[in-house]
């Protein structure tokens, strides 16, 4: 919907909203003066919820901000628990039972009350004593408990009562908790704020407690468990010890790994001389190689050739090197044998002469016995080093078993040790746990204290008075608004212009204003002159028509029918009105009423119902239809009245009527305007359509546009070269332009 129309409905409608307005302040203005007065007193609790000292089934504690913030909700919704304000209730109800100034004083009208009347005080005392020292509630189903529960709420200290009144917050990033409490007596006020922490630590002792031995329960369980449990792994230990067979089984391993490490160094030195004699032996072997190759090719004449001799000593030795090597080097009967051969080789190279030229050769020779010998001596060393590794390497093994079996058993017995040592210091931590809970109190995290008594306040909260009323006020002011646009908007009528259009999607050709016929006759709302007021109220009415008019003149149809989607749509009071316009223009008008139905037109005139009756012959003239009009007291214009009843024109009219003949009226009348029924339940002014040069179709703006409405719509637009447009009649005077 348009908001320029929805803002215009509400300035249409503004002296509506101001009244809502002034009456909403008129509201606010008695609520706040009628409000009772609201006295506000706070105590102020420490939680404690930082300190971290309580009893706990875990060895060790963090700090942690967001279980903190769980707990103070905790505390929060225990404060407004049933438990904790039933026991207040309770508390509260027993105080006025018995004290000389009771809270609050039941009014005479409220001591006539069965409730109070049948209460057995005495045993309602003893009831709310049970309840409070055992934290139980009320139960309705008992007689006796639901007579308390009446007498309680007789003095509205009941939970719901006592829930309004009551604010229960944190001080933001502090261990404090603020109680409020509001009622109309400030010492009431004081003492819930103050007795409401005494229930809730009882309360909440109640429910910790219990919780709290059990865990001692369990912690002392667990103590005995871990006790039995350091008593099995100290046995385990002790007959390990036994097992092993020494009290200190890692002496033994310390000396064998002692040994081990001299055994390994010197298996490492053998190794590496027995490299080194090897290396040496392949260079000597290497020079024999060389030397027995040059000798072949050297020319020597010995005067003395002992050379059979001195080969056969040299493959002795060969053998006796072999053999000693066998026995480690260290047989001396070998070695006297070898050196005494090697003297004998020495003295028959002595006694050999050589021939001039050989000395050289001679060289060679020594040359090479030396390399011989040296090759013996290193053969000699390999086959006694040889031995001497075999030698460490057995007992190098020897002494790994004896230093890894005692390391072995070592690590068990450590890792026994360290079992034990593990649980005995969980056992400690379990005792002292258990020690440390004697000394605090035994509900965890309840280092609950108040800090600040509530004090009955001296003046009572400020009621806010402007607020009120301004609130009251406005919203009356928006409410008022809001009802008057969702009516406009459940509002499906055709009241504007621009929502007819939106609908039906044809022309209009004007809007009609609503006007008072019971107030004033249509013809008086033409009975002016040149000099009368512009700004007069039936102007706006007067200058629609006459638009109206204009757009009936610019067609070009002279003969025009007036017809409607429903019956009561002021088609009668739109053709008249019109036949004023015309005739205030000097036209001359003839108006024919075909409306069987309902033939308005004919009784305003108190016309002559002759167009059922009249039928004219080709011989006729036009002065035979003179004798069936009437003269109207609208000047120029004459009027066919009909008689009414469930007929169509096609039905009632005789052959050659007047509607046949209307070309003929043509020649004496500017315009014909023929009224027809509905068209949604009458089949008449479609019959009608035939005989007219032009349709003009008249809505109300009360109405709405069904699916009926839009067939008889679909009538018109389909003949197109008749339809002319739409009227849209008993418009608000404030939608005309709209």
């Amino acid at each position: 919907m348009d908001i320029i129309y929805l803002f215009k409905v509400l300035v249409r409608r503004k002296w509506t909203i101001i009244f809502c307005l002034i009456l909403g302040l008129a509201g606010g203005l008695i609520f706040r003066f009628f409000m009772p007065r609201q006295y506000v007193s706070t105590a102020q609790y420490s939680t404690g919820f930082s300190q971290t000292q309580k009893v706990s089934l875990q060895l060790t504690e963090i700090f942690d901000v967001n279980q903190i913030d769980f707990r103070f909700n905790n505390v929060i919704e225990t404060f407004k628990s049933p438990i904790v304000l039933a026991m207040v209730s309770y508390d509260l109800l027993l105080h006025d039972l018995d004290s000389e100034h009771p809270f609050r004083t039941l009014t005479e009208k409220q001591r006539l009350d069965s409730s109070y009347r049948k209460a057995d005080f005495p045993k309602a005392r003893l009831i709310l004593r049970e309840k409070l020292t055992t934290l139980k509630l009320l139960t309705t189903y008992d007689p006796q408990d639901k007579m308390v529960w009446n007498l309680m709420n007789l003095y509205d200290y009941g939970e719901p009562s006592i829930l309004k009144g009551l604010t229960v917050e944190r001080v933001p990033k502090t261990d404090y908790i603020n109680v409020s409490f509001a009622s109309e007596n400030p010492e009431l006020s004081a003492y819930v704020s103050n007795k409401i922490g005494t229930k809730f630590k009882e309360f909440y002792n109640s429910l910790t407690s219990t919780n709290t031995k059990e865990s001692l329960y369990k912690l002392d369980s667990l103590r005995e468990s871990k006790g039995k449990e350091v008593d099995t792994l100290r046995n385990r230990l002790q007959r390990f010890r036994d097992k092993i067979g020494t009290p200190n089984p890692g002496d033994a391993a310390t000396a064998a790994m002692s040994g081990l490490q001299e055994l390994t160094s010197a298996l490492t030195a053998q190794q590496a001389n027995l490299n080194d004699y090897k290396q040496r032996l392949q260079s000597i072997i290497d020079q024999l190689r060389e030397i027995n190759a040059n000798a072949s090719s050297t020319v020597a004449t010995p005067a003395n050739n002992h050379a059979d001799e001195i080969m056969v000593l040299r493959r002795t030795n060969e053998d006796l090197a072999g053999k000693l090597a066998q026995k480690g080097g260290a047989d001396p009967v070998i070695q006297r044998q070898i050196d005494d051969n090697i003297n004998k080789i020495t003295l028959l190279n002595r006694s050999s002469p050589v021939a001039t030229g050989t000395s050289s050769a001679t060289k060679a020779e020594e040359h090479k016995q030396d390399l011989i010998k040296e090759k013996l001596d290193l053969q000699s060393s390999i086959a006694a080093t040889t031995d001497n590794i075999e030698m460490y390497k057995g007992r190098v093994e020897q002494f790994r078993k004896i230093a890894f079996s005692g390391g072995g058993q070592e690590v068990i017995a450590n890792a026994y040790q360290n079992d034990l040592a593990i649980a005995e210091k969980d056992l400690e931590k379990y005792n002292s746990s258990i020690f440390a809970s004697q000394d605090i109190d035994v509900s965890p995290d309840f280092n609950f204290k108040q800090i600040l008594l509530g004090q009955p306040p001296i003046r009572p909260e400020p009621t806010k008075g402007v607020l009120i009323i301004s609130i009251a006020g406005l919203s009356m002011f928006f409410l008022s608004s809001l009802f008057i646009i969702i009516l406009e908007l459940l509002d499906s009528s055709l009241r504007t212009p621009t929502i007819f259009q939106k609908e039906t999607k044809i022309g209009v050709l004007s809007t009609v204003g609503k006007i008072d016929l019971d107030k004033k006759l249509l013809p008086d709302y033409f009975d002016f002159n040149a000099r009368s007021d512009r700004e007069n109220n039936s102007i706006p009415f007067i200058e629609n028509l006459r638009k109206l008019r204009y757009e009936i003149e610019r067609s070009g149809k002279r003969v025009v029918l007036f017809t409607s989607a429903k019956a009561q749509e002021g088609k009668t009071t739109i053709v008249e009105s019109l036949a004023h316009t015309f005739s205030m223009s000097k036209k001359k008008v003839l108006l024919i009423d075909a409306n069987f139905s309902n033939n308005t037109l004919t009784r305003d005139f108190s016309a002559k119902p002759t167009l059922e009756t009249f039928s004219m012959d080709s011989q006729d003239g036009v002065d035979k239809i003179w004798g069936i009009t009437t003269l109207t007291n609208i000047t120029n214009v004459d009027i066919i009245g009909c008689d009414e009843g469930n007929y169509t024109p096609s039905e009632v009219l005789p052959k050659n009527h007047l509607l046949n003949n209307l070309d003929k009226l043509k020649h004496h009348y500017d315009f014909i305007l023929v009224e027809g029924a509905a068209l949604n339940h009458h089949a008449d002014s479609k019959e009608l359509s035939e005989y007219v040069d032009g349709i003009v179709v008249v809505f109300s703006a009360r109405n709405t546009i069904n699916e009926i409405d839009r067939e008889s719509l679909g009538f018109l637009r389909n003949d197109k070269n008749k339809f002319i447009g739409a009227v849209l009649n008993n418009v608000d005077e404030q939608n005309l332009d709209l």
